[in-house]
Order: structure tokens, then C-alpha cells, then sequence
């Protein structure tokens, strides 16, 4: 029984062998493709950073989107920057977190801040970022971005009753540079060409100003400052007009504004616009008071007399006090402006 026993032990043992002798090797699965090697750089969606490139170019930006080659970044001074990561030199986080334009939730763009109400700025349109605008109804037109340094814009009245030939027409040419971030300088003039209301456009009158403008700060927020000469008929005149103001983006859809004018000449005065803008994705519409103000100064006044036997005359030298008028709240000024182009965000 117990060779029966172990000649049974033995068989099975025998054909377990064999059988696992029979049996195909496992499938070893083939190892995946190599990954691409992770950037050494961390970057994070939504926050602003301060970009310079292996070529020297330096801007501020918020990163929109990435890949594992390349950035793109939002810059207000140049739009959409795309780069491949071997072109950055280095990119400085800068600040708290950006969930839109001005790192402030739910703001959008409202423009490059090429002008307060009217007045220019020493910042420029972006290529591409054009704009149509009708001022107080009887003025409408626009203003074009050229290049990024250049823009140009044209106006024309529409008085009714008013013939084409005797409408009034406004150039606005500009030529503006960024000298860091945060400080722009522009120069331009604003030429009108004034009609002689004798219904033919060979018959005209040139007018206005050549000027200058240096203006510190964003799109947003900003402070400008300016210098210009009028002229007329070819004749640029000798008394300078000063200029100053700024916008302050107080909430997401409204601006305040203030542009003020000075003519540095001790018998003359200053004048102005303050009031908000009111502000949309693609649309704004601006509301201004104005106010004029007067410089006190001394006149002269000549009067003859007779005194009997003959005309006596006599001059007398006075102080006339200083003047103020405004409208408070009441705006004089408005316009609507629509923004379109690929250079409007």
C-alpha cells in the first residue's frame, strides 16, 4: 500500500513539471516613451509677473496660459505676449494674486489711457486698438492705432444746417514711447481747420495746438502732464498752455477724471473738466462739468476829459480781482466712444 502510495506521489509530481515546463513564458508589457523632462521653473495661472527676455525686452504681465514649452502673458503695455520658456531670462512674481485687469477680481480692460475726456496723454493706443467717438453730438470721429507708438485721428462737425464745406475738421496725430512701465511720454498736435462760412473748402482758416505729455502710472490710474503752443495760419504763438490731470479707476465700471488747462500769461486764466466715465467691456460714456477761472491782475484804463480849455487825457492802472464760474454737477461735456480692433482686450 505504501509503494502504491508513493508511485502516485511521484506521477503527479512528474507531470506538475512537465506541465509547467509546457507553459509560455509571461508577456513582460512593453515600458512607455520616455516623458518629457518638467520644467525646473514653477509658475503659477492668475498671477502678474515682471518678464525680461534673453533679447533684453522687460514688461509686466499676468501668465494666462502655459504648456510645458511655452507662456503666454497678458501685458496692458503690449497685449498678449506669447514665449517659449528658453527665451525668458527671468520672471519676478510680483504681488498677490491677478483675477483680472489691474489684479483686481472681476475688472476688465477699458483701454490703453490715451486721453483723460478729451485731452491727450503721453500714452499711445495700442497697434490695432481703435476707437469711434461722437463728443457733445455736434463732433463725432475716431482715433486709430498705427503701430504701437503711433496713432492718428481725425473729427468732423455735424452743425445742422451746416454745409460739408462749412463743418469744422479736427487732426489728432500722435507719437508716444513708454520709458519704463509705469512713465510714457508723448508728442502730437491737434490742428482744426476752421471755415469761413463760405461754403467752399478752399477757403478755410488753420488752428491749434503742437504739444507735449508726460504721464505717469497705468491705464487706469494715472497722472498726466503737458506743455503746448498754439498757432495759427503758420504762426506758432509765445504763450505756452500748461496742462494737468489724471483718471482714478474707483470701481470696475466707474472712472474719475479731471483735465485742466493754464495759459501761463498773468492777464489770462484756466479752465477745465472734471466729472466720471462710465465704463463698459467695449463702450464708455464720459460726463464733465467744466469751470473757467480768471487771474487777478492790473489794468489800465485811458479816458479824456475836457477841462475847460483843452482834452486832458488820463490814465489810471486798477486791480481787477479774479473770477470763477462753473456748472457744479451739471456736465457740459460728453461723448460715447466704442472701442473695436484686435488690439481692444
Amino acid at each position: 500500500m505504501k509503494q502504491t502510495l508513493r508511485a502516485l506521489i511521484l506521477a503527479l509530481a512528474l507531470a506538475g513539471t512537465t506541465a509547467h515546463g509546457q507553459t509560455a513564458p509571461p508577456t513582460v508589457p512593453a515600458l512607455p516613451p520616455a516623458a518629457a523632462p518638467l520644467p525646473k521653473e514653477t509658475y503659477l495661472l492668475g498671477r502678474s509677473y515682471r518678464v525680461e527676455t534673453m533679447k533684453g525686452t522687460s514688461f509686466t504681465g499676468t501668465l494666462v496660459s502655459m504648456s510645458l514649452d511655452k507662456l503666454e502673458f497678458d501685458a496692458q503695455e503690449m497685449g498678449r505676449v506669447s514665449l517659449e520658456r528658453t527665451q525668458i531670462r527671468r520672471a519676478d512674481l510680483q504681488g498677490p494674486a491677478a483675477a483680472g485687469v489691474g489684479n483686481k477680481p472681476g475688472y476688465f480692460d477699458i483701454g490703453n489711457g490715451n486721453r483723460l475726456f478729451f485731452a491727450p496723454t503721453g500714452r499711445g493706443l495700442r497697434k490695432g486698438e481703435n476707437s469711434l467717438q461722437a463728443v457733445s453730438l455736434y463732433l463725432i470721429g475716431g482715433n486709430f492705432g498705427i503701430t504701437d507708438n503711433i496713432s492718428l485721428g481725425g473729427y468732423v462737425s455735424v452743425i445742422p444746417g451746416v454745409g460739408i464745406g462749412n463743418q469744422f475738421l479736427l487732426l489728432t496725430p500722435k507719437f508716444s514711447i513708454p520709458v519704463s512701465s509705469k512713465v510714457h511720454v508723448g508728442i502730437g498736435a491737434l490742428y482744426l481747420r476752421i471755415p469761413d462760412f463760405g461754403g467752399t473748402l478752399d477757403k478755410s482758416y488753420g488752428a491749434g495746438i503742437l504739444y507735449g505729455a508726460a504721464t505717469y502710472g497705468s491705464a487706469d490710474n494715472n497722472v498726466t502732464a503737458g506743455l503746448g503752443y498754439g498757432f495759427f495760419e503758420g504762426e506758432v504763438g509765445s504763450t505756452p498752455i500748461l496742462q494737468f490731470g489724471g483718471q482714478k479707476r474707483v470701481s470696475r465700471r466707474v472712472s474719475l477724471i479731471s483735465e485742466n488747462y493754464i495759459i501761463a500769461d498773468s492777464k489770462a486764466g484756466m479752465g477745465g473738466l472734471y466729472g466720471i466715465k462710465i465704463n463698459w467691456r467695449r463702450t464708455s460714456l464720459g460726463l464733465g462739468a467744466a469751470y473757467v477761472a480768471t487771474f487777478p491782475h492790473d489794468r489800465t484804463k485811458s479816458y479824456t476829459e475836457y477841462d475847460g480849455s483843452q482834452y486832458v487825457t488820463t490814465t489810471r492802472t486798477y486791480r481787477q480781482g479774479g473770477e470763477f464760474v462753473t456748472s457744479y454737477i451739471i456736465p457740459l461735456y460728453y461723448d460715447f466712444t466704442f472701442r473695436f480692433g484686435k488690439g481692444v482686450k
